[in-house]
Protein backbone atom coordinates (compact mmCIF):
# COMPACT_ATOMS: atom_id res chain seq x y z
CA UNK A 1 0.00 0.00 0.00
CA UNK A 2 3.00 2.22 0.65
CA UNK A 3 4.72 2.08 -2.59
CA UNK A 4 1.33 2.53 -4.16
CA UNK A 5 0.53 5.57 -2.56
CA UNK A 6 4.26 6.88 -3.45
CA UNK A 7 3.68 6.44 -7.36
CA UNK A 8 0.60 7.59 -6.66
CA UNK A 9 2.25 10.97 -5.32
CA UNK A 10 4.98 11.18 -7.50
CA UNK A 11 2.44 10.70 -10.28
CA UNK A 12 0.65 13.62 -9.16
CA UNK A 13 3.64 15.58 -8.76
CA UNK A 14 4.34 14.70 -12.43
CA UNK A 15 1.09 15.46 -13.87
CA UNK A 16 0.98 19.35 -11.71
CA UNK A 17 4.69 19.93 -13.21
CA UNK A 18 3.64 19.07 -16.76
CA UNK A 19 0.47 20.90 -16.28
CA UNK A 20 2.50 24.67 -14.86
CA UNK A 21 4.80 23.58 -17.87
CA UNK A 22 2.05 23.99 -20.45
CA UNK A 23 0.67 26.83 -18.34
CA UNK A 24 3.99 28.07 -18.68
CA UNK A 25 4.27 27.54 -22.37
CA UNK A 26 0.91 28.89 -23.27
CA UNK A 27 1.09 32.21 -21.53
CA UNK A 28 4.95 32.60 -23.40
CA UNK A 29 2.83 31.78 -26.56
CA UNK A 30 -0.07 34.49 -26.01
CA UNK A 31 2.90 37.02 -25.37
CA UNK A 32 4.59 36.24 -28.52
CA UNK A 33 1.61 36.17 -30.39
CA UNK A 34 0.73 39.68 -29.16
CA UNK A 35 3.94 41.38 -29.52
CA UNK A 36 5.08 42.66 -33.64
CA UNK A 37 8.35 41.14 -34.12
CA UNK A 38 10.46 42.58 -37.03
CA UNK A 39 13.59 41.66 -38.34
CA UNK A 40 14.63 43.71 -41.49
CA UNK A 41 17.32 42.59 -44.30
CA UNK A 42 19.03 44.64 -46.39
CA UNK A 43 19.83 43.61 -50.14
CA UNK A 44 22.06 45.13 -52.21
CA UNK A 45 20.66 45.08 -55.73
CA UNK A 46 23.21 47.34 -57.59
CA UNK A 47 26.82 48.53 -56.40
CA UNK A 48 29.71 49.27 -58.82
CA UNK A 49 30.46 52.27 -61.64
CA UNK A 50 29.69 51.50 -64.55
CA UNK A 51 30.06 53.16 -68.14
CA UNK A 52 27.07 55.61 -69.10
CA UNK A 53 26.26 52.37 -71.89
CA UNK A 54 26.10 49.72 -69.12
CA UNK A 55 24.44 51.96 -66.16
CA UNK A 56 21.34 53.18 -68.55
CA UNK A 57 21.09 49.34 -69.71
CA UNK A 58 20.81 48.13 -66.11
CA UNK A 59 18.32 51.16 -65.05
CA UNK A 60 15.97 50.81 -67.67
CA UNK A 61 16.14 47.13 -67.45
CA UNK A 62 15.42 47.11 -63.75
CA UNK A 63 12.92 49.68 -64.54
CA UNK A 64 11.03 47.93 -67.59
CA UNK A 65 10.73 44.40 -65.50
CA UNK A 66 8.77 46.42 -62.75
CA UNK A 67 6.68 48.35 -65.43
CA UNK A 68 6.47 44.41 -66.86
CA UNK A 69 5.22 42.84 -63.44
CA UNK A 70 2.53 45.59 -62.08
CA UNK A 71 1.14 45.20 -65.81
CA UNK A 72 0.67 41.66 -65.73
CA UNK A 73 -0.97 42.85 -62.15
CA UNK A 74 -3.40 44.48 -63.95
CA UNK A 75 -4.47 42.39 -66.33
CA UNK A 76 -4.52 39.70 -64.17
CA UNK A 77 -6.63 41.72 -62.02
CA UNK A 78 -8.80 42.71 -64.93
CA UNK A 79 -9.22 38.98 -65.88
CA UNK A 80 -10.45 37.99 -62.90
CA UNK A 81 -11.90 40.76 -61.16
CA UNK A 82 -12.86 43.46 -63.98
CA UNK A 83 -11.24 45.58 -62.23
CA UNK A 84 -7.40 47.52 -62.25
CA UNK A 85 -5.68 46.64 -59.62
CA UNK A 86 -5.09 49.88 -57.52
CA UNK A 87 -1.36 49.19 -56.72
CA UNK A 88 -0.47 48.42 -59.67
CA UNK A 89 -3.01 51.44 -61.67
CA UNK A 90 -1.09 53.75 -59.27
CA UNK A 91 2.49 53.07 -59.69
CA UNK A 92 2.85 52.12 -63.18
CA UNK A 93 2.55 55.98 -64.14
CA UNK A 94 5.14 56.40 -61.81
CA UNK A 95 7.93 54.12 -63.25
CA UNK A 96 7.40 55.36 -66.65
CA UNK A 97 7.69 58.69 -65.37
CA UNK A 98 11.39 57.38 -63.93
CA UNK A 99 12.15 55.60 -67.30
CA UNK A 100 11.71 58.86 -69.06
CA UNK A 101 14.24 60.75 -66.24
CA UNK A 102 16.46 58.18 -67.20
CA UNK A 103 16.62 58.89 -70.51
CA UNK A 104 16.93 62.39 -70.15
CA UNK A 105 20.06 61.27 -68.02
CA UNK A 106 21.68 59.16 -69.86
CA UNK A 107 20.92 61.57 -73.48
CA UNK A 108 23.07 61.18 -76.58
CA UNK A 109 26.52 63.56 -75.67
CA UNK A 110 25.99 64.36 -71.79
CA UNK A 111 28.44 62.35 -70.54
CA UNK A 112 29.97 60.54 -73.56
CA UNK A 113 33.28 59.07 -71.45
CA UNK A 114 31.48 59.97 -67.35
CA UNK A 115 31.48 56.61 -65.42
CA UNK A 116 28.53 56.49 -63.08
CA UNK A 117 28.39 55.11 -59.37
CA UNK A 118 25.19 53.57 -59.01
CA UNK A 119 24.13 52.09 -55.47
CA UNK A 120 20.68 50.43 -55.32
CA UNK A 121 19.67 48.82 -51.52
CA UNK A 122 16.46 46.74 -50.79
CA UNK A 123 15.68 47.49 -47.31
CA UNK A 124 12.72 44.35 -46.23
CA UNK A 125 11.12 44.67 -42.40
CA UNK A 126 9.48 41.64 -41.51
CA UNK A 127 6.62 42.06 -39.53
CA UNK A 128 5.26 39.32 -37.86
Amino acid sequence: MFIYEFKNTILRRQINKTKTEMAYQETNQMKSDNQVMVKEEQLELIKGEFSSNDAKEILLQLFSDKIKYHQIRNLGSMERFGEEDKVSAKRLPELKQQVQNILEIFQDGNFPNATFKIQATIHIEIVE
